[in-house]
């Protein structure tokens, strides 16, 4: 199961081919295959747009993971876009603007270094389909002469400075930038691309989730439906992080390993305190000059703290498990929802011989 995007191939190709070492031939080129975009509300500006839709067969993510795992990579990688990044999770996109140095030019005693500012928005259109979308509509060219370290800069629209072939001194310029602008998009999708086959091909969260789902259902067509489940509370389903009792089938899993109701002999609740003496601490101790004190000092102390361990212990009658220990540590409740659940199961065993003996004890400090 891999992204794939065939266009990146194509497209990358396709700048390849059209070559020239006149850039303005290569610009022109370039136009001609790939056309500029005009939009409604501004007919008279063009825009350079590369989309692409990336697509994966039988995903495995959760929407939220993957926008989250590709922001965090363009933060790492692409840091212009990463500082303006928004991840919008109704929509389940990715937004951002940035400058970016896209094109330098020299020419006599001038240094010419254009930036574009596009604009990006990555989006889950389908549960299989990525759609990324870049825009650039003008240039922002910072011309350097001779020593001087602070350019002048000229702001031009694209749809100004085209064809290129025209009388003027930045046509070289900004065909160069024209060119460019399309190289580094196709680059960023590939990238991208690259990025998820690398590390997003399956969601860890999400297999983490399916293996949840099948080990419930697993144990469901064995016992049927638990009679109660005793979970710990954490963001990610663990199956073995929880107690799942069976009345019916008189049987209870934890860790893996299922035990019959009637093997259990007892169980116990205990707590394992640690004790934190409270401590002394003079704050102020004042000023003293030639032996002669000003001021006062004042002693706070601490209260001593205790913090409680709980552990159950239940003993089971198989000589492969002949003991669980379940820590809930300062969870008391749900230490006495534990025991309360075994106290239930040994009052109702089938075997008449044997007693419940259900202790609650505290170790000695």
């Amino acid at each position: 199961m891999r992204w794939g995007c065939p266009e990146i191939v194509k497209y990358q190709s396709l700048l390849n081919s059209l070559q020239n070492e006149d850039y303005t031939i290569y610009a022109a080129n370039v136009k001609e295959k790939i056309d500029l975009v005009t939009f409604k509300d501004s007919p008279s500006d063009k825009f350079q747009v590369t989309q692409a839709i990336l697509t994966i067969e039988n995903p495995l993510y959760e929407t939220y993971n993957l926008l989250n795992h590709i922001s965090l990579w363009i933060k790492s990688k692409y840091k212009d876009w990463g500082k303006n990044l928004k991840i919008e999770k109704e929509d389940g996109s990715i937004v951002s603007s940035a400058s970016i140095h896209i094109a330098s030019h020299s020419r006599f005693m001038h240094l010419n270094k254009v930036y574009i500012s596009p604009s990006l928005i990555i989006q889950i259109t389908d549960k299989d389909k990525l759609l990324v979308t870049m825009m650039n509509l003008i240039y922002n060219n910072n011309e350097y002469i001779g020593s001087d370290k602070k350019p002048t800069t000229f702001v031009a629209k694209v749809s100004d400075v085209y064809p290129f072939t025209s009388k003027g001194g930045y046509k070289n310029t900004y065909a160069k930038a024209y060119v460019s602008t399309y190289q580094f998009f196709w680059s960023f999708i590939s990238d991208l691309c690259n990025e998820l086959n690398a590390n997003f091909t399956k969601d860890p969260k999400m297999l983490n989730k399916l293996h949840y789902e099948y080990s419930k259902d697993s144990l469901k067509a064995k016992y049927g439906e638990p009679t109660k489940v005793i979970a710990d509370q954490t963001s990610t389903p663990d199956i073995n992080k929880e107690l799942h009792f069976y009345e019916t089938a008189q049987k209870f899993v934890f860790m893996g390993k299922t035990i019959d109701f009637q093997d259990i002999i007892s169980c116990e609740i205990v707590d394992d305190p640690q004790y934190i003496p409270g401590r002394s601490t003079t704050l102020g101790a004042g000023l003293c000059i030639f032996g002669f004190g000003l001021g006062g000092a004042e002693t706070v102390r601490t209260p001593d703290k205790t913090i409680h361990n709980y552990v159950v212990n239940i003993k089971i009658d198989n000589l492969a498990t002949p003991l669980i220990r379940i820590g809930t540590g300062q969870n008391e409740y749900k230490a006495t929802e534990i025991a309360s659940t075994f106290e239930y199961i040994l009052r109702h065993q089938h075997k008449e011989t044997r007693k419940p003996k259900v202790v609650s004890r505290n170790k000695k400090k």
